[in-house]
């Protein structure tokens, strides 16, 4: 493209071998004009001369052509013409050897492509190095600004043109280097523009100088006498226009295919008469110019194609890594906007925005997953280009855009964005249609759910009460509707960790469903999927399990094996095995889930990222950390390719891989990824979000690993306050946060404070999710451990033995989590010199985990070295020997 060196690499390569050519003919080769002039200007030359040159084109021509030793001759910017007029140009013969410098891809055809080169933007160390000599500053004295040279070389992309032009400036003693960017960021399009600082153009020309002279090329072009080189210019420019309000990159055809059949279709004389009453669409604002249709009602994209081969050929635009993508460099994304007038601006990114609202259809969640998720980056870019443009979308609002870009925004995680443009559907329709109107309700619960996903649970719920009131009202307890509403302020009640209400609403949900619709149908399968979830956090294993596998076995008879909802019930019963310890069971189920995944959405879907995340923290639980980490690096890469790095889904992802590193003691590295998880967390979520409590309570945990007690204390008690603040005493999460905080107690010997704590736990535990809970057992474990640690046994030796008894009961003898307590009781049976009981308890131990982990696993060994101790105690020194040797 303009600006980015092609004439100075050239310039630069014949310098360097100039000794190889007799003769260099340097030709402007803008236009045929150009070319003429300069070839002419060779009659002149003193060895021209004394040939008798008549002064013509040809006979300059014939003389190159004829001379014997080796010439080059360079047609510098042949960007206008075609490769069949510049070869015109060209002399006879093959004795010499030709350059041409253009932005028209098309030239290509003039010679092999081993002999094309496309030029790139500047490595940002050789950027560095141009800014620097164009400034005229010292790099030897100025290692302070080199990081100011750098933030600048990449807001400039590294393009020669422009570095050296900022050089310039700053050269001239204008700008200080150090106000370079602030200036800029105000100021673009005047230094960029700004023709007393050319910079090092041979043809004198800043950078927005460089394309503007190209783009009056397009418009020369929309007044020929040729009426399809006229269209296809005209094309170009509405093109090109409409791209800039768009994200530069990955920009897809499928944005036009889809909006032009949106286009196409047809209104019902009563879709006009109702259009009168409802609010502005954007499907009315529609620009039809480039969205023809054939007879067969699919887009006939000839028009953007020409306007498209026209770009490419000035290098306006490029083809993106995909077929049927095109992307437009950065900085000239920029000239385009800041050449257009205030007016235009506010015009073409209206016609940007109707035109990525339309290529939403009306069952968008049915369109390909992937271009939904290219088209949330543009959606996301237009409405910065609308605030930028201080055109706030309440200015020109359209509601079948907002009501699409709000779901868009949200299946993508972006909450606060779908939240910004949530609220002001709610008033206008408020306004417009009144409280009571079904489109208002449909709106405030799509408010509802936003506010349950940024962990607002306490505006989710008044607004979900209020829906489910109005509905009750309105059509009655039974209707399908009020059904719905009552399952989403279960949901809420869960997020809330109001289990208990939950289940009486998730069940209520279900049994009316069951009632009206029946048991094979979609919706009553998808209610009892969300009851199992509810069993499964309130630890009803049992009921969760009967519920997902009847649930399975339906999508199965009803949808097939490789449907998505059937695997998504595998998927949730696999979870509910996991929390069983039945990993191997769990193993299998999302092996299966994963690969049909894989197979049937691809490696970067999120589904497809979500099971890989499922199965990982299964290999967790079985010891196989190796196979974790392997399948959490992978989930990280997709997700930081198809979302970024900064995405909440992102974030989350590298949350997991922390655990892993912690489970495999790299907390190093456990520490370095949980600090930059708190604080993308604090900077893309904000302090006052679940997942930031979350991400401190990891950190917190790594902190206590590597032995930083106070750094530890510190994090865990801002998350109990942060907790208490957001969720309330009594919720589970803020439970676990207490809970965190006395395990911290316990490692820095603050047994007292430990005690309290936990004791305050267990209380809620057992208040909140009952005795039998695999929470409370656990919080039982962590209290008797601090017994044992006060010198409490016989307490100790209590509780581990509730603790005990309640695993047997709820997960089976033979489970890990089971044999873990196991581990404890033996434990505090040694330090009450029980060694027998001890001894009887570890090698259940060993047996159940030789069983499910293997004889070499981790587990198992020490399991083998607990046992040879209570040997040594028993005197049975024999048995520890061979134990002992069987650890070596």
């Amino acid at each position: 493209m303009g600006g980015i060196g092609k004439t100075q690499i050239c310039l630069r390569f014949i310098e360097g071998i100039s000794d190889h050519f007799s003769h260099v003919f340097w030709i402007d080769a803008s236009s045929t004009s150009t070319i003429i002039q300069g070839l002419k200007g060779v009659c002149n030359l003193p060895e021209a001369q004394s040939c008798a040159l008549d002064g013509s084109l040809e006979s300059a021509l014939l003389w190159i052509g004829a001379l014997k030793h080796n010439y080059v001759i360079v047609f510098d910017n042949a960007d206008v013409l075609t490769p069949e007029e510049l070869e015109q140009y060209f002399p006879s013969g093959l004795g010499g050897n030709i350059f041409i410098t253009s932005r028209n891809s098309a030239m290509q055809c003039l010679t092999s492509p081993a002999n094309c080169l496309e030029v790139k933007e500047m490595a940002e160390s050789d950027a560095i190095l141009l800014l620097f000599k164009a400034s005229c500053l010292d790099i030897a004295q100025t290692d302070d600004l080199h990081e100011k040279a750098s933030k600048i070389v990449k807001e400039l992309f590294c393009v020669p043109l422009a570095v050296d032009q900022a050089g310039a400036i700053i050269r001239s003693g204008a700008i200080n280097i150090k106000d370079y960017l602030g200036i800029y960021s105000q100021q673009r399009k005047t230094l960029l523009s700004n023709p007393e600082f050319k910079g090092a153009s041979k043809y004198n020309r800043s950078v927005y100088g460089t394309w503007e002279m190209l783009y009056k090329e397009i418009q020369l072009k929309t007044q020929s006498v040729d009426f399809e080189k006229a269209r296809a210019a005209k094309n170009a420019i509405l093109i090109l226009a409409i791209f800039s309000f768009f994200h530069h990159d990955a920009i897809s055809e499928d944005i036009f295919s889809n909006a032009a059949i949106q286009k196409g279709k047809k209104k019902t004389w009563l879709g006009f008469l109702l259009q009168k009453f409802t609010l502005p669409l954007a499907s009315s604002k529609l620009d039809h110019r480039l969205l023809p249709l054939n007879d067969a009602g699919v887009w006939d994209n000839f028009f953007f194609k020409e306007g498209i081969q026209l770009l490419i050929s000035f290098c306006f635009i490029r083809l993106g890594s995909h077929g049927g993508e095109y992307a437009v460099h950065p900085l000239i994304h920029s000239w385009y906007r800041d050449r257009m007038t205030s007016k235009e601006r506010k015009k073409f990114c209206l016609m940007a925005y109707t035109m990525l609202a339309c290529s939403l259809h009306e069952n968008f969640d049915r369109q390909p997953y992937s271009f939904r998720r290219g088209l949330v980056t543009h959606v996301k870019a237009n409405i910065r280009h609308n605030r930028t443009l201080k055109q706030e979308l309440a200015d020109s609002y359209f509601d079948d855009a907002c009501e699409k870009f709000v779901w868009i925004f949200r299946e993508q995680g972006y909450s606060k964005e779908a939240e910004i443009i949530a609220v002001m559907v709610v008033d206008v329709r408020r306004k417009i249609y009144g409280k009571n109107h079904h489109s208002t309700i449909r709106a405030v619960e799509c408010l509802s759910r936003i506010y349950r996903d940024l962990g607002k649970y306490t505006e989710a719920e008044k607004l979900q009460k209020q829906c489910l009131d109005t509905r009750i009202r309105l059509f009655g307890e039974d209707h399908l509707d009020t059904i719905g509403a009552i399952a989403r302020l279960g949901h809420t009640y869960e997020n809330m960790g109001k289990y208990r209400e939950a289940e009486k609403l998730k069940t209520k949900a279900l049994d009316a469903r069951i009632k009206i619709l029946g048991k094979d149908h979609p919706h009553t399968n998808i209610a009892m999927g969300d009851l199992a979830v509810i069993y499964r956090n309130l630890g009803k294993y049992m009921e969760a399990e009967k519920l997902q596998k009847q649930c399975l076995y339906t999508r199965i008879r009803l949808l097939g094996d490789e449907h998505p909802h059937t695997i998504t019930a595998r998927a949730g019963l696999g979870h509910t095995y996991g929390n069983m310890g039945k990993y191997r069971e769990a193993e299998e189920l999302e092996i299966k889930v994963l690969e049909a995944r894989i197979r049937i959405l691809g490696n970067d879907h999120p589904d497809t990222a979500m099971a890989m995340g499922n199965l990982a923290t299964t290999y967790h639980s079985l010891g196989k950390y190796s196979e974790a980490e392997k399948l959490q690096k992978q989930c990280l890469d997709a997700r930081i390719r198809s979302l970024g790095e900064e995405h909440p889904y992102t974030i989350t992802a590298i949350a997991r891989l922390c655990y892993t590193y912690n489970k495999m003691g790299k907390t190093r590295e456990a520490e370095e990824l949980e600090t930059k998880v708190l604080d993308a967390s604090i900077r893309v979520l904000g302090n006052d979000h679940p997942d930031t409590a979350t991400a401190m309570r990891n950190l917190a945990v790594t902190y206590r690993d590597l032995k930083k007690y106070a750094e530890a204390e510190k994090l865990h008690k801002h998350c109990v306050d942060t907790r208490i603040r957001l969720l309330g005493k009594e919720h589970p999460d803020t439970i676990a946060a207490m809970a965190g905080l006395g395990h911290t107690y316990q490692n820095m010997e603050k047994y007292r404070e430990a005690e309290q704590l936990e004791i305050q736990v267990l209380d809620a535990r057992i208040r909140i999710l009952g005795k039998e809970h695999p929470d409370t057992i656990i919080s039982m474990g962590y209290l008797a451990k601090t017994y044992d640690s006060l010198g409490k046994y016989a307490e100790a030796e209590n509780l581990q033995k509730q603790c005990l008894d309640a695993s047997t009961m709820l997960l089976g003898q033979d489970n890990p989590k089971t044999l873990i307590t196991m581990e404890n009781l033996a434990l505090t049976y040694k330090h009450l010199k029980k060694y027998t009981e001890a001894e009887q308890l570890e090698i259940q131990v060993l047996r159940g985990r030789t069983t499910i982990f293997g004889g070499t696993h981790k587990f198992t060994s020490q399991a083998m070295k607990n046992l040879a101790v209570t040997y040594r105690y028993l005197e049975k020194d024999a048995d520890a020997e061979i134990l002992e040797v069987c650890i070596q």
